[in-house]
């Protein structure tokens, strides 16, 4: 047992250095990436004016490339996310869920903003700038929030591990030489789990499946729009450059795949997150006591919470300083 134990902990150490050494190349190689998957956009996107059939699908799958390696760079949205994840007991199929939702709730207010404010009411890029903006800010606003969650949920957990629980000493019974048996059986209840077996039509307990699914839903809603609330800026590139052309319907098209490409790629950095996690937790319960644990649990999501609430309230500051810095993608 300790055999494997010490091989886990060198796993996850020769990961963590692996991360450390090999990001910063990584983030450099998707970055020029990017850079060659923003000309072959721009590229097929004035192919598409001549040629629609022929290169609109072309244009789709650069932009489902563009958003799977777009993903990989660093952002606040991944910052949340490892935490959530790192944090919470959270099912595969939960993760998915969110990280596939945040990401096209990214492609969904991207085309939202560009057709209501540049299709529909045709207004100036001044206006989407500063709408942009404020949509921004409602991102950290929500990040905020969420860290003062995190935060508020950590005390409360410590502060109920503090309270004295009461114990009894001694028990006497009120009665002697009565019958070991329960008050209530079964049989006299006529308790079924199905309600196949009375015939009324209703269900009498949950399913498994239902007590399996997560409770907490207003979290998982949180978070999802504290990510995916900031629209992506390749996506907003792409439909500024569609409409120009005269192909809206193709650009809304190639917004929602890349922001299923990046949903993909979400997906496997929670996979990632969730394999980490149970590596951590199996090593913490081997050489530390329940107790211990919970509380070891606490402080970090007090910390991570804190970090959170830092980040976003400097996040909301620059913001406000750079108010009057245009977009560097739509400068007048």
């Amino acid at each position: 047992m300790r055999v494997k134990t010490g091989l886990s902990v060198i796993f996850l150490l020769a990961i963590a250095v692996g991360l450390y050494w090999l990001y910063p190349t990584l983030l450099y190689r998707v970055m020029e990436w990017q850079k060659s998957f923003n000309l072959s956009l721009s590229s097929a996107l004035h192919a598409l004016k001549a040629h629609e059939q022929q290169a609109g699908w072309t244009l789709v799958g650069i932009s489902f490339l563009y958003g799977v390696f777009h993903a990989v760079g660093p952002g606040h949205g991944k910052v949340i996310l490892s935490s959530y994840l790192s944090l919470e007991n959270t099912a595969i199929k939960h993760a998915m869920k969110i990280s596939l939702a945040s990401a096209l709730v990214q492609g969904l207010v991207a085309v939202s903003l560009v057709s209501v404010i540049v299709v529909v009411f045709t207004l100036s890029r001044q206006y989407f700038n500063l709408t942009l903006l404020w949509v921004e800010r409602m991102s950290f606003a929500l990040m905020l929030l969420f860290g003062l969650y995190w935060v508020y949920r950590a005390y409360q957990a410590q502060h109920k591990a503090n309270v004295p629980k009461i114990q009894f000493r001694h028990f006497t019974p009120l009665q002697k030489n009565v019958q070991n048996r329960p008050l209530v059986t079964r049989s006299s209840l006529n308790i079924s789990s199905s309600h196949d077996s009375c015939g009324c039509g209703h269900q009498h307990l949950p399913s498994q499946a239902e007590l399996q699914k997560p409770q907490d839903w207003r979290t998982s809603l949180m978070l999802i729009f504290s990510i995916g609330i900031r629209p992506c800026s390749g996506a907003i590139l792409v439909l500024f450059l569609a409409y120009t052309l005269d192909i809206y319907a193709w650009g809304m098209l190639s917004a929602m795949a890349m922001a299923l490409g990046t949903g993909i790629t979400l997906c496997l950095f929670a996979l990632l997150v969730l394999g980490l996690r149970q590596k951590a937790v199996s090593l913490s319960r081997f050489y530390f006591s329940t107790k211990t644990n919970r509380r070891l649990l606490s402080i970090i999501q007090f910390g991570l919470g804190l970090l959170l609430v830092v980040m976003a309230i400097l996040l909301l500051h620059s913001s406000f300083l750079t108010e009057n810095v245009p977009n560097t993608f739509f400068k007048r």
